[in-house]
């Protein structure tokens, strides 16, 4: 059973909570109210403090009140979850509502002539009312619990239902848990509100919000949580970026729909990723270390909103807050009917750093457009680029002190089932698990051809969300590494840049259409100087067609802008604002 402390602070403006599970874990949430002249803003500060079990929050906030609830699963059998061990929701039930004085017994006295599978009985409340699932060992009893349509308990009547009826349609917003997420994006998407569902043809008038509105922290206690860096690590003693990256995606949609959000009921969107600019990784993520994430809306256009985030970590020695990671999401939000782009709030920039990184945002808005619009699908290479091609051929002519790589020798597939569990809110695969598996795979090809080092991620950069990946679909990924830039006076030291390409199939009519490019830069070099010989041939990658050329050139302008950003003074300004 769950211990549930709560610390209520008697204010108007702050209300927090704490849930209190086995072994002495926390979690923490605070929520902010301010004044708004369009009604209320929240900034909430959230806390995650272990997650060695899949946690269930749901944090539902309206005019009048500051209610939260929250969903726990006890620890039952050991260190399973309530969730973890349901293994046959074909037959299983759920029962709402019940009073938290119900017992396991209760449940069974009632089911006596029933065959329950084994540790078929579970249970998840919410302070004094909860759920119950009861899993049976066959089919007929199933249908003879479903046939029941409600269970008697103290005199009451608790409906039944069939738990396979919540998850056929997948589509459905918020229609069961995220047991395979992290978390904080668990908690995340919990805390969002309605505005994904019942969509109604009623008008709405858009507001300003100032980019504080928005604003959304997450804490995570590496440093003193075991438990929630077991999570997080990876092979290899550092934190998995794959992990970041799904948490990432999860806290810039939220960020956006605080933005996109008003008190009109009549006005609902949904929020999804439409690209990824860039993400930059400035420090290796250390395990011991605790993490802040921050997201905030820096500029809105007409339908599409850029998310900022900044990731620090703390130096346990001198407790400074270390830049480690900052990344520039684009986020869209849509009309879930008509499924075209609707307009968004306005941003009300007030502050200079505000200013700065509005205008920020329009040149990120102009680069892309001017990246789209050069790309080598589009544009023939530039004169100097095409000398790079001769000079390439020129090498594969001749005996080289070059250990030259063909391209098509790089490729590695990976093919995975799309699977219910990995949906998101509205009902898609979620954006944050293709771009995991897009980097694990990515970091396995690296690591492959460069493999007398551990492949240091660096960049990630124009990520392209083409087309919504279903549930059923059978994704295809194909890893490349496209370009390979030896690092100036530095031995077996290379730039390594590889291009995933998503492509999803749809089984029953056998089309296959791109869904997602992701590139990825990673730094390969020898883990110590034994392994650094002087008289290793330095690796080139090799493109044997005129497409293949094309890969590389694009592969090598990302490595140079990369490059570029890297010795750009601006590239630090934004962490001392």
């Amino acid at each position: 059973m769950i211990n549930i402390s709560k610390f209520v602070n008697i204010s108007s403006k702050a209300i927090t909570r704490q849930v209190k599970v086995d072994s002495c874990r926390f979690i923490s949430t605070t929520t902010t109210a301010s004044a708004s002249n369009h009604g209320r803003s929240f900034n909430t500060n959230t806390t995650i403090k272990s997650l060695s079990s899949p946690l269930l929050l749901n944090n539902k906030i309206s005019n009048n009140s500051h209610s939260k609830r929250y969903y726990q699963s006890p620890n039952i059998n050991g260190n399973k979850s309530s969730f973890d061990d349901i293994t046959d929701f074909q037959n299983t039930i759920e029962i709402r509502a019940l009073p938290s004085t119900i017992t396991k017994n209760d449940i069974k006295s009632v089911f006596k002539d029933y065959h329950i599978a084994t540790h078929g009985v579970k249970m998840v409340f919410d302070e004094d009312h909860g759920f119950a699932y009861i899993t049976f060992g066959n089919k007929k009893d199933f249908n003879r619990a479903v046939e029941m349509k409600s269970f008697p308990f103290s005199g009451q009547d608790y409906e039944i239902a069939p738990l396979q009826s919540t998850i056929l349609n997948w589509n459905q917003p918020n229609s069961q848990s995220y047991l395979n997420r992290t978390a904080v994006t668990n908690h995340l998407w919990k805390t969002r509100g309605p505005m994904a569902s019942n969509t109604v043809d009623k008008k709405a008038e858009l507001v300003s919000k100032s980019p504080a509105e928005s604003k959304t922290e997450i804490d995570l206690f590496f440093s003193s949580d075991l438990a929630l860096r077991e999570m997080y690590l990876s092979p290899y003693g550092h934190l998995r970026v794959g992990r970041f990256l799904e948490d990432l995606d999860a806290l810039a949609g939220s960020t956006a729909i605080k933005h996109a959000e008003d008190e009109n009921e009549g006005r609902k969107m949904t929020i999804v990723t439409a690209s990824v600019d860039r993400i930059s990784l400035l420090r290796t993520l250390v395990p011991d270390r605790d993490i802040k994430m921050e997201g905030v809306v820096t500029y809105v256009g007409s339908s599409s909103m850029e998310v900022m985030i900044k990731v620090r970590s703390k130096d346990n020695q001198t407790q400074q807050w270390d830049p480690v990671l900052v990344a520039y999401f684009t986020m869209v939000a849509r009309d879930p009917i008509l499924r075209k782009a609707t307009p968004v709030n306005h941003l009300d920039c007030q502050t200079p750093t505000e200013k700065k990184l509005f205008e920020d945002g329009k040149k990120h808005k102009a680069a892309r457009l001017n990246y789209s619009q050069q790309s080598l699908e589009n544009v023939p290479p530039t004169s100097s680029e095409l000398q790079t091609i001769h000079n390439l051929f020129m090498i594969a002519k001749s005996t080289t002190n070059l250990e030259l790589i063909q391209m098509k020798d790089t490729l590695c597939h990976s093919t995975i089932l799309c699977q219910p569990q990995e949906k998101n809110i509205n009902g898609n695969i979620f954006g944050g698990y293709l771009m995991r598996k897009g980097f694990e795979i990515a970091f396995s090809t690296c690591f492959l051809r460069f493999n007398k080092s551990i492949p240091k991620f660096v960049a990630m950069d124009d990520i392209s969300f083409l087309n919504p990946v279903d549930i059923g679909n059978i994704l295809t990924l194909e890893s490349t590494i496209v370009y390979s830039h030896p690092i100036p006076e530095a031995i077996q030291k290379y730039y390594a840049q590889v291009e995933v390409l998503a492509y999803i199939t749809e089984p029953l009519s056998g089309k296959r259409k791109l869904s997602n490019v992701f590139n990825f830069t990673f730094i390969c070099s020898p883990g110590n100087n034994e392994l650094a010989d002087p008289n290793q041939k330095v690796k080139q990658i090799l493109p044997q067609t005129y497409s293949e050329a094309m890969r590389y050139l694009a592969g090598k302008r990302i490595v140079d802008r990369h490059r570029e950003c890297e010795s750009s003074p601006d590239q630090m300004d934004i962490w001392f604002n």
